[in-house]
């Protein structure tokens, strides 16, 4: 099971100069959808979050630590 950590998520996006748009543009899926994902991350299929792991992350510790963040009650 994994536990996306948002707020890195939307940290991330800061830092590499992504909003909603042109995030979900970058990982071939609607706005909509990808707003919906970053209100109800559980929904996220693991396809998007290797996606999204692709292109916010430096390493694989990054994305572990943003997309499988074991330390979220």
């Amino acid at each position: 099971m994994y536990r996306i950590n948002i707020a890195k998520v939307r940290g991330k996006m800061g830092e590499k100069g992504y909003n909603i748009s042109t995030l979900a543009n970058s990982i071939e899926i609607n706005r909509n959808t990808m707003a919906e994902y970053m209100r109800n991350p559980s929904r996220m299929p693991y396809r998007a979050i290797e996606r999204l792991a692709a292109i916010l992350c430096e390493s694989k510790e990054e994305a572990g630590d943003i997309f499988f963040d074991t330390k979220l009650t």
